[in-house]
């Protein structure tokens, strides 16, 4: 049933004959057993506390192995950003081109992504051109949300966040997953309105969600859209390590 690969994962064979990847992980902060579906990649995660052995925590895997395999029967397969790829920007797709392997540019043709960089920073390219997009894209919005309140903020920050689709500090710095730019516009619309909302009310009040809908016509097909659909965000440019499987004794 488990097949070592080495000492921080294993892989497990799955009740459909299919095999996943567990990736072990000690936690001395953990107080009890964990079994984690990690974002994206369509993998396992065994948290251990200090004091359980690592034979009682695969135990425990075997017990829950019908969840895991209807956890991962629901979890989208990961699209790598890799030539012929079928990417997303406003949810309109877009199919990956590497036309070069010297140079370093992205752009768009239609429907088309066109790269020009060596295959080996071909994801790392679309993730910076990714980036640089939600960056103009989100700061026009923030500032017409700003500008509505007539309030500022201190900096904005657009990152790869792994829980969160945004953030607002106490300082007034906002924080934005870039991947939020390959759902619908009116996900974005509502997700830069919640946080601006937070510049004047840090909590989740009736007076705070006014303010959301003050800002925003989107708030619950926004929410809608990522309760059912942000998960799948995740799915996207992700890179599978390559691990060799060992025979188990």
């Amino acid at each position: 049933m488990f097949n070592k690969l080495n000492s921080n994962s294993t892989s497990l064979d799955l009740p459909n004959g299919k095999k996943t990847i567990i990736l072990i992980r000690r936690s001395p902060r953990s107080r009890r057993l964990k079994i984690r579906i990690l974002p994206g990649i369509g993998q396992v995660e065994l948290v251990l506390p200090d004091y359980i052995k690592l034979k009682d925590g695969l135990l425990f895997l075997k017990q829950k192995i019908c969840w895991i395999s209807k956890q991962l029967e629901r979890h989208p397969d990961p699209i790598p950003f890799c030539d012929g790829s079928i990417i997303r920007l406003f949810d309109q797709p877009l199919k990956i081109y590497h036309v070069t392997e010297t140079g370093s540019d992205v752009w768009c043709e239609g429907q088309k992504l066109m790269v020009a960089a060596p295959k080996k920073e071909l994801s790392r390219a679309i993730s910076d051109w990714y980036k640089r997009e939600a960056g103009c894209t989100l700061k026009t919005i923030v500032d017409e949300k700003t500008t509505l309140l007539g309030l500022g903020y201190s900096r904005l920050t657009i990152r790869d966040t792994k829980s969160r689709w945004g953030s607002c500090s106490g300082s007034g710095h906002l924080n934005f997953s870039w991947r939020i730019i390959m759902a619908p516009r009116f996900v974005s619309d509502y997700i830069v309105s919640h946080e601006v909302a937070h510049l004047k009310e840090m909590n989740h009040s009736e007076t705070f969600w006014n303010i959301v809908r003050s800002l925003s016509n989107n708030v619950d097909e926004g929410r809608s859209w990522l309760r059912l659909n942000g998960y799948r965000l995740h799915s996207y440019g992700v890179e599978l390590p390559e691990l060799e499987f060992c025979a188990s004794k």
